[in-house]
């Protein structure tokens, strides 16, 4: 079923391309439906971002001091309570990896590249605002809003 939906999305891309341009295509294809399952991978992931020590920490971190009892009981908790979003990490990976093909299959390497240099970047500040003119939680989620450009960008090329 998802690579119906996937073509779908695909089909409805060239329609929009066919009328309206190549660019609007791939808008809508990469900057709206592709960005949506990007976006859902990430929450997903933010879920289970602290169940597993980073390699900074490893060799101090309580898993790999204790014993074979512990590492036991810690996979069979995570199993048990996590198991839900460790499938949608695995689901929305799987997903984005088949809508990716769906994508380079249905649009030209060059076009996709050009979509992604003539998307908007974060430019600089106007000499007249001020640090009171910036709200906090905008310029954050502007912030993000370029890496999840960036993170995406890395998945097609």
């Amino acid at each position: 079923m998802e690579n119906e939906q996937i073509q779908e999305y695909c089909e409805e891309a060239l329609k929009v391309s066919k009328v309206n341009g190549i660019q609007n295509g791939l808008s809508y294809l990469i900057g709206e439906k592709f960005r949506r399952s990007f976006l859902q991978l990430k929450k997903a992931r933010k879920k289970l971002q602290f169940l597993y020590p980073s390699e900074e920490t490893s060799n101090v971190h309580p898993l790999d001091k204790g014993g074979r009892a512990l590492k036991m009981s810690y996979a069979l908790t995570v199993q048990e309570h996590y198991s839900v979003p460790l499938e949608q990490v695995k689901h929305y990976e799987l997903f984005l990896k088949e809508f990716v093909v769906g994508i380079k299959n249905t649009f030209s390497l060059k076009d996709i590249q050009n979509y992604f240099d003539s998307s908007p970047q974060l430019g600089s500040l106007e000499q007249g605002s001020s640090n009171q003119d910036l709200d906090f939680a905008i310029v954050l989620q502007e912030a993000e809003e370029i890496l999840a450009t960036e993170d995406i960008k890395r998945l097609f090329f």
